[in-house]
């Protein structure tokens, strides 16, 4: 009997859930609000302590450590749908495309920590919760800014290239693949 109330153990589902899809939909939100952030900040070299668009762009860069490590442990304990059905080609590329935007997720957060922390900078969680040091002021941390701002160009061309995969399975394949995330 199968109805639609029928618990069904191991079964691959076609669409992500709800968590993921908040996850993911809150991470896009936090992404959008910190490149408007770090595009129309001040300078940050001359700060002693981050106030104003600097303030907000280091607990915004905080939350989205924590919403991408929510993400991370969630995917690791639920079921995701199966890759894409499309040439092995195609499904490599993808597979890069998402690690390397994972790492990139992590990546520039963790570099503009280090960097905020040699700046002597106190970095809280959501502008809320101090978070450790990961670099003491006036340490190689401190001239890493460059490096922050480097792979945060690079996250952005990632996500450009997601984009543009997602657009080319939904109008060129018409394969309905963005309904998962939806």
């Amino acid at each position: 009997m199968n109805t639609s109330t029928t618990i069904r153990f191991g079964r691959t589902p076609t669409r992500y859930d709800a968590v993921s899809r908040l996850l993911h939909w809150l991470s896009l939100m936090l992404l959008i609000a910190q490149f408007g952030l770090g595009w129309l900040m001040p300078d940050a070299d001359s700060m002693k302590t981050p106030a104003g668009l600097a303030a907000w762009h280091v607990g915004v860069g905080t939350s989205l450590l924590a919403v991408l490590t929510a993400r991370l442990v969630w995917a690791v304990v639920r079921p995701s749908p199966g890759a894409a059905e499309q040439s092995g080609v195609l499904r490599f590329l993808a597979t890069a495309v998402h690690v390397s935007l994972y790492a990139a997720l992590l990546f520039v957060p963790v570099l503009g920590w280090i960097n905020a922390g040699g700046r002597g900078w106190v970095v809280r969680l959501a502008g809320l919760w101090d978070m450790p040091q990961l670099a003491m002021p006036d340490s190689l941390g401190a001239s890493i800014g460059e490096w922050h701002s480097a792979s945060a160009t690079i996250l952005l061309i990632l996500i450009g290239l997601h984009v543009f995969a997602v657009f080319v399975h939904q109008i060129g394949f018409k394969d309905g693949l963005l309904r998962r995330m939806l």
